[in-house]
């Protein structure tokens, strides 16, 4: 009886630990349950907190998982990783999981959200929750093409959802896929239309796509979702689209409409400034590329002062305008800085900054910069390279423009000769290339053959295409240019200019014309102490004034002329003026000059000149003068009552740009019965050039006949001259087109008069000659020279001085 009880004592001891359990877990899930609730009413901070001390006490799992989802909802992503730091993935629920590998990608641990995202999909492959996080945190480590299976994984599990597609389009967006990108934001406004995010994601990658007209369409069919200042922001980026585009196809109409699309934005007053900062820059690289040089640099050094350190893309943009306004080394520190900040940038094969800063180095004559830099270039650059597909190899286009240039830098240098036998060494392999025959072209002209230059630009217009075709037509107007071609050529260059492209050779078609134009007022002065045959008497000064006006449509123009001589003889001094106006008819090939005037003091009689001038070739042109009342007439013969007519012949050959020469026959009849005749010729030729050096060789013949007439000016019966010059010239750089240039001749020669002995001349001289601008010129410069006069040797000084000064 007393056994029975004793027995059941275990039995009712776990019943009633049994009832106590239960009753405890009904109160933790009951408090539980309260703290929940009070976060969904608002009492989050609290509510934690009660769930941590809950969990404290009672190790409750559905208290931890709770908690854990609490501090994930309240950003506390630290501490919702550390409720159970000791714990094992397979100790936690799935929901748990899920939540902690949310926090974990959320405070950045990667690899820890990644391992307990995998844990989730080991445990249930089914987990839709488990592949959609594994995908993003595969994507933010950079690991694609393991976050790519994760979403198909995703897909297989979940099918097509809005949580799949963003992922789709984030992955799409971190890995530049942008057509990927756009395909899932489609799909994601497809589903829900009034998804505000995902409209104002796709418009945002629509304008990055340069797709602004569908970007505007997105904007104007939700002109809720987007504000003013959206719409000023797209105006914006279709501006930026249109300048990229006219830019790399090559059409300025488009970059213009760009450029007034940002002026558009820049005059609202309540722009956001950093929109107009944005705009500001973009508008430096469209004048740039427009070639407004002058308002890119002005607009380029406000931005500078107000911001700062300019972006790459503007100050590259400013260096190319820089250049464009003739000041290369200023360009050149920009480019050298470009490339330094970016070295791949110099080979860049669409546009490489090698070739703007090699411009700069030769505008500034820095050739052997120039020089060290294509050796550089030309040492990284393979003569092929593959295509984009890696499996055809094609010729370099880097390696073939550093070939043109350097031909344009062997010719600059002073060696035209090697250039154009490097070009035609070329032409032989490709004789198609339209470019080669652009440069010989090029190269003709600077050598003093427009009309060879003519023909090639004219071969080199038939194979270019179309769009193509300003710079050989441009080529051949300047060709007709210089050798005097006005008549017609003036109209197609009024028609080019008003509707070619902006380019290089538009901006120097328009420097020419403007300059050949232009009218320009030059003088000399020189005196001498006797100069040996040929001279009017020792002692004398002469100067000259001549003003030309503009020329007109067909090439002709006005001139105005003063000349001026002074004198002594047998202690007189002698005065003699002379003032002419007359026209420059241009009949191309020929020239005719006339004009008419009269002298004064000593020579106070009518005088007259008139020449033609014909060009037969390049190399040939003769030239036919009459002088009535010659200016040459010397002194002591007007002093004497006496005057002169001159009559004369030349034909000039210019053999290239370092050879020319011309003989000629002149008569010259004077009053008192004498009549002089002579012949004479010259040749100049430049024995060496290279960079800022130059030597020039001179040899110079005459001789003359002259009647045995009493006369008190020199008149020798018989006598004839044999000179040479030899001349050492450096040129300093000052700018762009300005220079100062010294010279250092030295001359020697044999003089031979009948009836006085033949003797031996010399001469030294030293000048300047200051290239101020290219409307202003000025030389100066002082000669000792060993002349004969009438058998007797003399030791005279000679200065001289000129300018020219155009009116641009």
């Amino acid at each position: 009886m007393h056994g029975r009880p004793r027995s059941l004592l275990p039995v009712c001891l776990l019943a009633c630990l049994t009832v106590e359990t239960a009753y405890g877990q009904n109160t933790t899930d009951m408090q539980r349950e309260t703290l929940v609730v009070q976060a969904r009413q608002g009492g989050l901070e609290t509510s934690i907190e009660g769930l941590k001390a809950l969990y404290s006490q009672t190790q409750n799992t559905r208290v931890r998982a709770d908690l854990i989802a609490l501090q994930v909802r309240a950003g506390q992503y630290q501490e919702a990783l550390a409720v159970c730091s000791w714990c094992q993935p397979n100790d936690f629920a799935e929901n748990e999981l899920a939540n902690l590998a949310g926090a974990a990608r959320s405070a950045g641990d990667y690899p820890k959200a990644l391992s307990l995202f995998q844990a989730l999909t080991y445990r249930n492959p089914g987990n839709a929750e488990g592949w959609l996080g594994r995908a993003l945190v595969q994507t933010d480590m950079g690991n694609y093409t393991m976050a790519d299976i994760a979403l198909q994984q995703y897909s297989q599990v979940a099918g097509t959802t809005t949580a799949g597609l963003e992922a789709r389009g984030y992955l799409a967006s971190r890995t530049s896929n942008a057509m990927q990108e756009l395909s899932a934001r489609q799909a994601l406004v497809e589903q829900d239309p009034a998804n505000t995010n995902e409209l104002q994601a796709l418009y945002r990658l629509a304008v990055g796509l340069g797709a602004s007209s569908a970007a505007r369409q997105i904007m104007q069919t939700n002109p809720n979702v987007f504000s003013e200042s959206d719409r000023l922001w797209l105006t914006y980026y279709e501006a930026v689209t249109d300048i990229r585009l006219g830019i790399h196809t090559d059409q300025p109409s488009r970059t213009r409409t760009g450029l007034a699309q940002l002026n558009n934005v820049l005059q609202i007053t309540n722009a956001p400034p950093e929109l107009i900062a944005l705009a500001e820059y973009d508008k430096v690289v469209a004048l740039a590329e427009l070639r407004q040089f002058p308002e890119a640099e002005a607009l380029a050094t406000r931005l500078e002062n107000q911001h700062g350190q300019l972006p790459t893309y503007v100050n590259r943009a400013r260096a190319y305008a820089l250049n464009g306004l003739g000041r290369p080394n200023q360009a050149a520190t920009l480019y050298e800085s470009l490339i330094q900040q970016a070295p791949e940038k110099a080979s860049d094969p669409d546009d490489p900054l090698n070739e703007g800063l090699f411009y700069s180095y030769t505008d500034a004559q820095r050739f052997r910069d120039a020089d060290r830099l294509l050796a550089a270039w030309r040492a990284g650059e393979p003569e092929q390279r593959w295509d984009f597909t890696r499996t055809t190899r094609i010729d370099n286009p880097n390696y073939q423009k550093i070939l043109l240039l350097e031909i344009l830098l062997t010719s600059w240098r002073g060696d035209a000769g090697a250039a154009s036998e490097r070009l035609a060494s070329y032409q032989d392999q490709a004789p198609g290339d339209p470019y080669l025959w652009q440069i010989k072209g090029d190269l003709e002209r600077d050598r003093g053959w427009p009309r060879k230059a003519e023909e090639s630009y004219q071969h080199a217009e038939q194979l270019m295409p179309p769009t193509q075709r300003d710079a050989p037509r441009h080529g051949v107007l300047l060709s007709r240019l210089q050798r005097g071609q006005w008549r017609d050529t003036t109209t197609q260059i009024a028609s080019e200019l008003a509707n070619a492209r902006p380019s290089p050779t538009r901006d120097q078609l328009v420097r020419e014309w403007r300059e050949l134009r232009a009218p320009q007022l030059s003088s000399t002065v020189a005196r001498s102490e006797g100069e040996g045959s040929g001279t009017q008497a020792s002692k004398e000064w002469r100067y000259e004034v001549l003003l030309e006006g503009p020329r007109d449509e067909n090439g002709s123009r006005a001139f105005a002329q003063r000349i001026g001589q002074y004198g002594e003889f047998e202690g007189e001094n002698l005065y003699a003026a002379y003032t002419a106006a007359g026209y420059e008819w241009n009949l191309y090939p020929a020239t005719v000059t006339i004009a008419a005037g009269h002298g004064a003091q000593l020579n106070n009689d009518f005088m007259a000149r008139t020449e033609l001038r014909y060009a037969v070739s390049d190399h040939l042109t003769t030239t036919l003068g009459v002088e009535l009342n010659t200016p040459d007439t010397p002194l002591r013969a007007l002093r004497d009552g006496v005057t002169a007519d001159r009559y004369r012949g030349e034909l000039a050959y210019r053999h290239d740009e370092r050879g020319a020469g011309a003989i000629g026959i002149m008569a010259t009849d004077f009053s008192d019965s004498n009549l002089r005749q002579s012949v004479y010729g010259y040749w100049d030729q430049i024995l060496y050039h290279f960079d800022r050096w130059q030597v020039n060789g001179e040899i110079q013949a005459a001789a003359s006949r002259n009647d045995e007439v009493e006369a008190s000016y020199f008149n020798p019966r018989r006598d004839a001259n044999l000179s040479g010059v030899l001349s050492l010239s450096y040129e300093l750089p000052l700018d762009y087109r300005k220079s100062f240039t010294q010279t250092l001749s030295l001359g020697s020669g044999h003089y031979w008069q009948e009836d006085q002995n033949s003797e031996n001349t010399w001469s030294v001289g030293y000048q300047h000659e200051w290239l101020i601008a290219p409307t202003l010129s000025i030389e100066y410069g002082i000669s000792r020279q060993r002349a004969v006069y009438d058998g007797t040797p003399e030791y005279d000084n000679s200065i001289s001085a000129s300018f020219v000064w155009r009116f641009l």
